[in-house]
């Protein structure tokens, strides 16, 4: 017979019974859930009246939160609530409800992308990454050696499919873990039910898990699907063949432009070798998986960072595979593989459902070219018989950019210890142990020494070391020649104007078009989605029209200001995420209006993916000025087009997706007439980019870059990963390789 469970009773009867276990729950589910308790408890005779005013206006006053994708609040929260306590009530009398129809609907989504790579996605892939190697072959110093990584590289990818095994015919089910919780590695939650509960010793028995599904699909350090974003899949060949290709296009640029490539070279070899080691942390991964406790907490990690530091060692001083790479000096080398595999470790573990395989491989790939840039400006200035960087050749501007993004990384690492204490604090259900104006007080005082605490340890790392370093480098304060190279130029003050009166119209037609006459009551799942997917367009439309003229006419001083950007919305996620005092909430009600299903894990990630899709060509550069706008083209015009085309008048599907034929044509002519139209009227303007640009395209120029834009077009309309990151980088090879 099954035991019976005592029902729970209201907090202000006895809320002593509350299991202390319980209290890691988020903020914002526990916020909703006191609502529920007190609308639905009855008058208790030893708390007066007053005392409930008091619990209620601490309660409304408290700013903790700890989901990041609540998208609502209120009554959609505390419906949300009452069904969760009913399904919970009714699985303790043993009638377990089924999931909600809309859960169902994920959940078959999700077991469907449970794939790879679409045929299509990959024969795109695997032909441009041939083409942009053929077309950078004469610029080695051996063809053989590039043979033998694209040789290597097929090797591990063939390696890496093969170790995973092949999935029954029978539909598998999902894991115990719900691949669309928030929660990360700490915020893991307790059971509702404690393990010596009768509940777990009688019903049915536990199910134990499929032993195939965390093996049929990739991952890294012992991870499972469970870890990776999971509206896609895994992105291997994405994060493998992007960013060499990439590297490629730009050494051809920099060769074409007869200038030094050695630098540029070193890049490209740094990078093939991150990659090689990519693809067998990855092949690694099949074995480390049933270990994966064991990986967290006795130091795996760590001795696979010592593992490929002594392979770096192996390949660039006893093979011939990095003949230009092997001239540099081994610390130089093996600081930016340790960046890249700390930047994998943490979007795998921290980060989680964040990323896909091929995102966080691009994303810490590029983490580790930066650091190899400071680096190289650092020994530059120390050492500069070591590197091929001489002290003539450094350019303030990239020492800044390197500066600013570098340092806010170091700002969050050095002040995580007091961030990850106000997110602990802004959670803490205080109104369940000592419901009290005084409790809440004390909290809130916390915070506030918290807040002031991290604010200063940012100002001091800003003035006591970012600062000194970039004075070395510069031979120059850097402050100071930031501010004469921003007010010393009517141009660049007068595109500072320009872009804060864009920025106040986007408002304005926020406010009065976008949000005017939405009412309060129920609306069609649809409506939200396409309202949602609006605002979301607008700042596209935004990108193009604040980002156009800062290439055409001050491209130094755009590339300054995309980093001064990203270090900005890095530190506002550090404030959102974390909780901290007073902005954290603000922020937070915010950016939940613009998360999707890419959105699912601890941070929010929409907005720094649509300025880095923009910046990553900008900063790149290149001879071409087309491949300099070819991120804000792809993503303020083309992405745009072929979401509002496809979702208005989309009727005929690509085979296996969700996207529309109509959207990708609109996609390819809203890319291709955009780039015609700016670089005519750019060269009309008398810009002498466009005009030498203008001048020595014809026909044959124009044609390829038709070809360029619908192989961007087909790979936008098939890949799952995320277009913002992915689109612009490969439109930009390509280009640079015509």
């Amino acid at each position: 017979m099954l035991a019976e469970v005592a029902p729970v009773q209201p907090f202000e009867e006895n809320h002593t019974t509350f299991n202390l276990k319980r209290r890691a729950r988020g903020a914002a589910l526990c916020l909703s859930l006191v609502n529920v308790l007190l609308s639905e408890a009855p008058k208790s005779n030893n708390i007066t009246a007053s005392n409930k005013q008091q619990k209620l206006s601490v309660k409304q006053e408290d700013e903790g939160f700890a989901s990041s994708s609540s998208v609502e609040e209120g009554d959609l929260t505390v419906e949300i609530i009452r069904r969760k306590r009913a399904q919970r009530n009714s699985k303790r009398l043993g009638n377990a409800t089924p999931p909600p129809p809309q859960l169902m609907t994920l959940q078959q989504d999700y077991s469907a992308t449970n794939v790879t790579a679409a045929p299509l996605e990959r024969i795109l892939w695997i032909t441009s990454f041939a083409w942009a190697m053929w077309r950078g072959s004469h610029l080695l110093l051996s063809p053989t050696v590039l043979a033998v990584w694209i040789l290597l590289f097929a090797v591990g990818l063939v390696l890496v499919h093969r170790s995973v095994q092949i999935p029954n015919s029978k539909p598998t089910k999902l894991p115990t873990e719900s691949p669309f919780t928030t929660t990360t590695s700490s915020d893991t939650l307790e059971s509702e039910t404690p393990p010596n509960s009768p509940l777990y010793k009688t019903g049915e028995p536990k199910r134990k898990p499929q032993p195939g599904f965390y093996n049929n699909c990739l991952g890294l350090f012992g991870a499972g699907k469970s870890s990776f974003r999971a509206d896609a899949d895994d992105g291997l060949l994405c994060g493998v063949f992007l960013l060499p290709m990439v590297a490629m296009a730009k050494m051809t640029d920099v060769a074409r432009s007869d200038v030094d490539s050695a630098r540029m070279h070193v890049k490209f070899e740094l990078v093939l070798l991150m990659t090689l080691i990519f693809l067998i942390l990855v092949l690694a991964n099949r074995f480390l998986q049933p270990m994966r406790r064991i990986i967290r907490k006795r130091g795996l990690f760590v001795s696979s960072m010592v593992v490929s530091i002594a392979f770096t060692h192996g390949v660039t001083r006893l093979s011939p595979l990095t003949p230009v790479l092997s001239q540099i000096p081994i610390s130089m080398i093996a600081v930016p593989v340790t960046a890249f595999q700390w930047a994998l470790y943490t979007c795998t573990v921290a980060l989680k459902r964040c990323f896909t395989l091929g995102e966080m491989c691009v994303l810490s790939e590029a983490t580790a070219i930066l650091v190899y840039g400071a680096l190289e400006y650092i020994f530059a200035a120390l050492f500069p018989d070591l590197v091929p960087t001489k002290a003539q050749d450094v350019d303030p501007v990239s020492v800044l950019l390197h500066a600013v993004i570098l340092g806010m990384l170091f700002i969050g690492a050095i002040s995580y210890p007091l961030l990850r204490r106000s997110r602990h604090l802004a959670q803490k259900p205080y109104w369940r142990s000592s419901p009290s104006a005084q409790t809440w007080s004390d909290i809130q005082r916390k915070r506030i020494i918290i807040a002031f605490a991290a604010y200063g340890i940012t100002i001091g790392i800003v003035v006591l070391a970012i600062s000194p370093v970039c004075k070395s480098i510069m031979h120059q304060d850097p402050f100071v020649w930031t501010l004469s190279f921003v007010f010393l130029s009517p141009q660049r003050l007068f595109l500072c104007v320009y872009w804060a009166l864009a920025v106040a119209a986007t408002v304005i037609v926020w406010v009065l078009v976008l949000d005017f006459g939405v009412s309060d009551g129920p609306v069609e799942a649809k409506v939200l989605t396409s309202a949602l997917n609006k605002k979301r367009k607008l700042f596209h439309a935004l990108a193009v029209i604040m980002f156009t003229p800062g290439v055409l006419f001050e491209l130094p001083f755009l590339q300054l200001a995309f980093g001064v950007a990203l270090s900005a919305f890095i530190y506002l996620e550090y404030l959102r995420y974390f909780a901290v005092w007073p902005y954290g909430k603000s922020i937070h009600m915010f950016l939940t209006e613009f998360i999707d299903s890419r959105d699912l894990g601890p941070v929010i990630l929409s907005h720094i993916y649509l300025l880095l899709g923009c910046a990553g060509p900008v900063w790149l550069g290149g001879s071409n000025l087309l491949a300099s706008l070819s991120g804000i083209v792809a993503l303020g015009f083309g992405d745009a087009a072929a979401s509002l085309v496809g979702k208005k008048w989309g009727r005929y599907r690509w085979p296996g997706t969700k996207k529309t034929v109509e959207g990708t044509v609109a996609f390819v002519i809203a890319v291709y007439t955009s780039s015609l139209l700016i670089m005519y009227v750019s060269a009309l303007l008398g810009i002498s980019s466009a005009s030498r640009f203008v001048t020595s395209a014809g026909r044959g120029e124009w044609g390829s870059f038709l070809i360029t834009a619908s192989m961007t077009g087909l790979l936008e309309a098939f890949s799952s990963q995320n277009d913002n990151i992915m689109i612009p980088l490969y439109i930009y090879a390509l280009i640079l390789l015509q």
